[in-house]
């Protein structure tokens, strides 16, 4: 999947991990202020894996991402490998970010509002960083299981009849649609959910 598409999925996860967090009462933070945190996050953690393309075609040169993109191509990385593409990194990353939060509380390394706060950050750029796995295992490229495996996870087969389910085709046109549309109807039904959430515990 292209940029423009990654940030709609983002978007989407973004709006689900919010209301999981509300949910479960991971923080306190009032939830209007947690949302354009998580929204933000969500973004650069669903763009962060394509930092592993060629640094002429990565689109937004900040010094961090140029030194993100050297480690990635200086361990033997290349676009879609072990480093930003493997389920079991993400998922190794998602762990740490709710552990490290909570065990720097613990040893009262910092207060419980940065818990909150460092824990919305770090999970709202996991929710992304999934997103963008996901979707891209919606293209038959799809994404790795393992880092130390080349076998891939993918959810749609290279072709079906006319229909290519690679980047670029009209196959993303139509997942960008449709996630588009998704994230109009999920987006009110965010905005609303504190309201409806409190209307079922009267």
């Amino acid at each position: 999947m292209t940029g423009p598409t990654h940030r709609q999925y983002s978007i989407c996860f973004g709006y689900l991990t919010l209301m999981l967090f509300y949910n479960l009462g991971v923080t306190n933070i009032n939830y209007y202020l947690a949302l354009p945190i998580i929204l933000m996050t969500a973004r650069s953690g669903a763009l962060f894996p394509d930092l592993d393309h060629t640094w002429q075609n990565v689109s937004d040169k900040t010094i961090l991402n140029k030194v993100i993109n050297t480690l990635i191509h200086v361990t033997g990385g290349k676009h879609r490998s072990w480093q930003t593409h493997s389920i079991d990194i993400v998922v190794i990353y998602t762990i740490i970010s709710w552990i490290l939060p909570n065990k720097l509380y613990e040893y009262n390394k910092i207060s419980e509002v940065n818990k909150e706060v460092l824990l919305l950050l770090l999970l709202g750029f996991a929710s992304g960083w999934i997103s963008h796995i996901f979707s891209d295992m919606l293209t038959s490229a799809g994404v790795r299981l393992l880092c130390f495996r080349k076998f891939k996870v993918k959810l749609v087969p290279r072709k079906l009849g006319n229909l290519v389910f690679n980047t670029g085709h009209e196959w993303e046109a139509f997942n960008y649609r449709v996630i588009k549309m998704i994230n109009l109807v999920l987006g009110i039904v965010c905005l609303v959910y504190p309201i409806l959430i409190l209307e079922n515990e009267r």
